[in-house]
């Protein structure tokens, strides 16, 4: 049976070139589309349960990070991939927040949306996004799940350091480092330093 995935975007080339890009998935898809976000809330509901959902975060009617969890409930809990234009830190870390399965920069190969897509529909938890396009140490996609100061934290906590070392190491508070810890691990989508650094070797990040 085909594939029902709904894809949300207001640039109409965009959306017949994912809908093609969807069609090659092996069984087919039965794609649905949308431009704006009262679209693709009305279209969810219509067509629920979905299989999957590509949506892009530029929506001229609303913030297309906050559809994310609306979206995904109305069309049966299905796994929402991010396809956007915006590849700040902020932004990734926002969606990876908001439940997101996957995110792919528009800069990225058509493979990789594929790939993400695949991950989605194979029923993977949500993971970090920007994983299922990862590859090589310090890809672009990779370093776009933290910032800066976060890749150091992240170095020092791969030697061992504790927070007061780190905090010591870069002049800073006890509590400043702590909030770039918790947003390191946020970014990475885990829940502990351990698997924030297993994560990271995984991403290329660390050696």
């Amino acid at each position: 049976m085909p594939y029902k995935i709904l894809i949300v975007d207001d640039h109409a080339l965009v959306r017949e070139g994912l809908a093609t890009l969807v069609s090659t998935l092996p069984g087919g898809a039965t794609v649905f589309t949308a431009g704006t976000a009262t679209e693709a809330l009305e279209q969810a509901e219509y067509h629920t349960p979905l299989d999957a959902i590509l949506l892009d975060c530029g929506l001229p009617d609303a913030d297309g990070a906050s559809l994310i969890h609306a979206l995904s409930l109305r069309a049966g809990r299905a796994p929402v991939v991010v396809v956007s234009a915006d590849e700040t830190p902020t932004t990734v870390q926002r969606i990876a927040q908001l439940g997101a399965t996957a995110f792919v920069p528009k800069s990225r190969a058509s493979s990789e949306v594929i790939n993400a897509v695949k991950l989605a529909l194979a029923g993977g938890a949500p993971t970090t996004p920007c994983a299922p396009c990862a590859s090589g140490t310090n890809s672009p996609a990779a370093l776009n799940l933290l910032t800066a100061r976060q890749l150091d934290v992240l170095l020092m906590l791969d030697k061992g350091m504790t927070n007061r070392d780190i905090a010591l190491q870069l002049g800073l508070s006890e509590k400043t480092v702590k909030n770039h810890v918790t947003a390191l691990l946020n970014g990475l989508g885990v829940i502990n330093r351990l698997q924030a650094i297993r994560r990271a070797r995984d991403l290329g990040l660390l050696k």
